[in-house]
């Protein structure tokens, strides 16, 4: 229902779950590889669980959702399961005990993905055609605008200043930011209001072939397939660079942890701006046109990254970097949202969401080769890395070109 109640609990939805997403990703990280010395793979599996999980289900959700659940139903359920889940592994941080923490830790990480299988389609009932880029981009300005507050939220408790159950500070910091995710989105659980559509049953047995059967349909769409192609490519590289990010950093110009974090804050105010101003540019001037636009900023933004070699003028194009972040995102789910075919939207964005999560799988091959197989270059081969997965970017750009311009379903 397009009113400014549901649009407004659309976005602080968006504000909460950012919240979570960004403590536990500083603070239980560290808790549990340098605290608790569990092996860095053992912790890398946990996401690679996550995302085998959305692979079994988000399919099958989509077609659900089509034909027969609500979207605000699935979406409370995956939010109580991600607070309750992220909960238990709090405990079990605040308890010492990391071998739980890691399982809850990845049930806990598969819910909150999980739950964008059902928030992200919700776009397409609160906001008409021409104003979805504006209203996604609220959306992810507000998702940038939350890890910003999470950070400031989890400082008193990670730095020691406040505690609670006598633990070590890291893991001070994960159980508050359970409780604030979850009551922030007690609103949208309870007052966002969905129309009544008519439902067809779907018999279980008969649900995977069906799966299948919409999958292929969805995909004879030439605009969703060379989407969906296109999406993986780009955000592939821009996951593996942002994900490398803090090593990049490190490894090249050496700085402190603080300047480190007030670099990722800047990043996130700019990130933030970013995703309104291209979601404002895209319903005026094209959705594709914009996006074409921001993947041609990135092919000239990650070079000049990588290869700068004056400090300050790295920061401000770091900063820089941040505009194209948040716009990225707004800009990448308008226009899924309109080369979708009518009746199909839960299942597109399901696999949308799967890609936006699962599709760095390329780029960390490719810069790992790099850095492992050029250590005689010292700090150079970071450099080189950054600008290798630009390639993907390149590539992306031209299988754009096959996604319709504008707004209409092309069979």
């Amino acid at each position: 229902m397009q009113t400014k109640r549901n649009i407004f609990l659309w976005v602080l939805y968006d504000f909460a779950n950012s919240i979570v997403f960004i403590v536990f990703f500083l603070y239980f990280a560290q808790w549990v590889v340098i605290e608790q010395r569990v092996s860095d793979l053992y912790f890398n599996l946990t996401f690679t669980v996550a995302a085998l999980l959305l692979l079994c289900t988000v399919p099958i959700a989509g077609v659900l959702l089509d034909r027969t659940v609500r979207r605000i139903a699935g979406l409370r359920i995956a939010t109580v399961c991600t607070a309750v889940f992220y909960g238990l592994c709090a405990l079990c941080a605040v308890y010492g005990v990391p071998v739980p923490a890691l399982i809850f830790f990845t049930l806990g990480l598969f819910a909150y993905l999980f739950s964008f299988t059902f928030y992200t389609p919700l776009l397409n009932d609160i906001a008409v055609p021409e104003r979805r880029g504006f209203i996604s981009g609220l959306g992810v300005s507000a998702n940038y605008i939350g890890q910003f507050s999470g950070l400031l939220f989890a400082l008193p408790f990670a730095n020691g200043a406040i505690a609670f159950f006598d633990a070590p500070p890291r893991a001070e910091a994960l159980l508050p930011a359970v409780v604030l995710f979850f009551l922030l989105t007690l609103p949208m659980l309870f007052f966002f209001h969905e129309e009544k559509r008519s439902a067809s049953g779907v018999p279980m047995r008969s649900l995977s072939k069906l799966v299948l059967e919409q999958t292929k349909n969805l995909l004879r769409f030439r605009g969703v397939a060379y989407f969906f192609l296109t999406y993986f490519l780009f955000n592939d590289a821009i996951l593996t660079a942002s994900n490398n990010f803090p090593i990049f950093l490190e490894q090249v110009w050496g700085i402190s942890d603080t300047v480190k974090t007030y670099l990722l804050l800047a990043i996130l105010v700019t990130s933030a701006i970013g995703g309104t101003l291209a979601g404002i540019i895209a319903d005026r001037v094209g959705h594709k046109r914009t996006l074409r636009a921001i993947l041609a900023g990135w092919i000239l933004l990650l070079p000049v990254v990588g290869l700068i070699t004056n400090f300050t003028l790295f920061v401000i194009s770091t900063v820089l970097m941040g505009f194209w972040f948040g716009a990225t995102w707004a800009v990448s789910r308008s226009v899924m949202s309109y080369v979708t075919p009518p009746g199909q939207h839960n299942l597109a964005f399901g696999y949308f969401g799967l890609a936006e999560r699962a599709s760095s799988f390329i780029g960390p091959l490719a810069w790992g080769a790099i850095v492992s197989g050029f250590v005689s270059l010292g700090s150079v081969r970071y450099r080189m890395a950054i600008v290798a997965v630009t390639v993907f970017i390149i590539i992306a750009l031209f299988t754009f070109r096959r996604v319709p311009d504008e707004r209409r379903t092309v069979a």
